[in-house]
């Protein structure tokens, strides 16, 4: 099994899937992403402990902090983990969604500089984030051209 820091990246894509996925019991929707953010801002310590890769603590945490889709992903995980959501100025709302007479999927959205944005959205931007921070540091292969 792997150790490094692509176990964690795996991880927080697989949540992601969740994410998208999780649409029947409320309690699952937002076990599912703050589940996804703790993975998310937690990259930044798999990078530190995985030495066969150049990027340390200070550059990730520097990548954080100067991308504010990422800066407000910590806020959601520290806030989960410390219930401190409200301090940390994290709005969430789940919605019912009724598809017809008998069914009906949950929906939740964070609202991030001030606009309401899915859940699953907003977990697509974190991984696109970390995807360009990755690239640029040659962890990742860069896209392939469209054809």
């Amino acid at each position: 099994m792997a150790s490094g820091w692509r176990e964690q990246y795996d991880r927080m894509k697989r949540w992601h899937k969740r994410v998208q996925r999780d649409r029947i019991d409320p309690d699952a929707v937002r076990d599912s992403f703050f589940a996804f953010t703790q993975a998310c801002y937690h990259l930044v310590d798999w990078l530190e402990n995985d030495k066969s890769q150049p990027i340390r603590r200070c550059a990730a945490e520097q990548f954080v902090e100067e991308s504010a889709i990422l800066r407000f992903c910590r806020d959601i995980c520290n806030g989960s983990k410390h219930a401190r959501l409200e301090t940390k100025k994290v709005k969430m709302k789940d919605r019912s969604i009724r598809l017809d007479h008998e069914s009906v999927v949950w929906e939740l959205s964070v609202e991030y500089q001030d606009q309401s944005y899915t859940a699953a959205w907003f977990a697509g931007m974190c991984i696109s984030e970390w995807n360009q921070f990755l690239r640029e540091h040659k962890l990742l292969k860069e896209r392939a051209s469209s054809k």
